[in-house]
């Protein structure tokens, strides 16, 4: 009997939360006297970062906007959504921004006053509904991409990401529901601490605190699965590791909203369940509240910020984008200028695409092109190389330039295959099963030419 007293008194004390929405009369006469003339409060700091943040944000989406639709031509529905949330992205800042400084959050839940009561729960509406609308647009722009880059596989990979659209899209639109009608009336949600308002009208609201928390978990979660989905894709493509761990790189930035997620789980349950000061500690969960959106939007902008710095910050030479129907003349310019003869497509009877090189003062070679997958975006850089010497200027020697057809010991096709060591290797016989896996790679890398 008295283990089970114990056993009972343990959980009690395990369950009984000292804090949230209500103070109990013994905890509201432990606050001290309110101060409405010098009140202590918070600084400048956070909202300043925060605004600072903002301004890095927006550079970073006209950045990724101008690639998409100027330099790459290739914009599609994830740039879309990404557009659309950053409208509520605005509202969710300046909301932030606006509580912290001016609505209540800079106090102590005693030093509030008559208006501040009200609006402080205004605002934190603002801020919350915000908050649902941009991320969920954000985390289906960020799925969206990945459904692009695997072309038209259907795989378990595509399968993945269409469940994670399906959940998010349910997510969104239920806790937007549940928050905006959290409280009956609607607008008891603002009146919860205005006392003359409680007394002539009637409040029936479900568990804020629950809503709040589980709505901040679910989003953890789905950020950690939105960043581990495509690293095992990469992982597992025919690869140089270190390209693996570049693009694994790319996509793992996601993680940094993990963290601002996790921190905001915390400081929810902290609020609703360990402290009766919410305005006071509230504080911090709004800042990593809107660091979560701001920094989700970056890290989904990552993959075509490349092609942008690529486009106006490479030092690198000539960019070819090479498709079968660029124009001969331009071909035909960069390989009299790089002292390769001339270069000019043709077409043979079977629609194969193929490419002709013709050296200065020799006969003609046609180069087949049916084996290499030229995908939007694709650089083919142009090295000069001393023919003599065989020195190549720069790193990749021997590798990129085609051997001159006239040299001695050279016997046409089969001996520019065996030269052209990094371009022509898709076009060497293997087995069945080696191309079809070497296809299914294809597919995918094309897809990840621009990241």
């Amino acid at each position: 009997m008295a283990d089970l007293n114990g056993l009972h008194s343990h959980a009690s004390v395990l369950f009984t939360r000292d804090g949230g929405l209500h103070p109990p009369p013994e905890v509201l006469k432990s606050w001290p006297n309110p101060n409405h003339i010098n009140p202590e409060e918070r600084g400048w700091a956070a909202p300043i970062v925060l605004l600072v943040v903002l301004g890095i944000t927006f550079l970073v989406y006209m950045a990724r906007i101008w690639a998409r639709l100027v330099v790459a031509k290739n914009a599609g529905l994830d740039d879309l959504l990404i557009s659309i949330a950053m409208l509520p992205l605005l509202g969710l800042a300046i909301s932030v921004v606006l509580a912290i400084r001016v609505y209540g959050f800079q106090w102590h839940v005693w030093d509030q006053n008559a208006h501040s009561v009200v609006s402080s729960r205004e605002i934190a509406m603002s801020i919350e509904l915000n908050y649902m609308i941009s991320t969920t647009l954000i985390k289906i722009s960020i799925l969206c991409f990945y459904r692009r880059i695997t072309g038209g596989l259907t795989n378990t990979f595509v399968y993945w990401v269409w469940g994670s659209i399906i959940f998010c899209v349910i997510y969104g639109i239920m806790f937007t529901f549940l928050i905006a009608f959290i409280c009956s009336p609607i607008t008891g949600f603002f009146h919860l601490y205005d006392v003359p308002w409680r007394l002539t009208h009637e409040l029936t609201c479900y568990n804020e605190g629950a809503v709040i928390v589980a709505c901040a978990a679910i989003s953890t979660v789905q950020d950690l699965v939105i960043c581990m989905l495509p690293i095992f894709l990469i992982w597992n493509l025919r690869i140089q590791r270190r390209q693996k761990v570049a693009l694994c790189g790319i996509f793992g930035m996601g993680l940094t909203t993990c963290v601002c997620g996790i921190m905001r789980t915390y400081y929810a349950t902290y609020i609703y369940y360990y402290t009766y000061d919410i305005t006071w500690h509230a504080y911090h969960g709004w800042i990593w509240t809107v660091l979560e959106a701001e920094l989700g939007v970056i890290c989904a902008s990552a993959p075509a910020l490349k092609v942008f710095f690529r486009r106006y910050f490479s030092k690198n030479s000539t960019r070819i984008g090479y498709s079968g129907n660029d124009d001969p003349r331009t071909l035909a310019h960069i390989s009299r200028m790089h002292g390769y003869g001339r270069v000019t497509p043709m077409h043979s009877t079977h629609s194969t695409t193929t490419s002709r090189i013709v050296a200065s003062g020799s006969h003609d070679e046609d180069v087949p092109l049916d084996g290499i997958k030229i995908s939007q975006g694709l650089d083919v850089h142009v090295e000069l190389r001393d023919d003599q010497s065989q020195t190549s200027y720069a790193s990749t020697k021997n590798l990129t330039a085609p051997p001159i057809s006239n040299q001695p010991g050279r016997k046409g096709r089969n001996d520019w295959l065996e030269g052209c060591r990094t371009v022509c290797i898709a076009l060497k016989p293997g087995s069945r099963s080696d191309s079809r896996s070497r296809s299914h790679d294809r597919n995918i890398k094309s897809g990840l030419s621009e990241v």
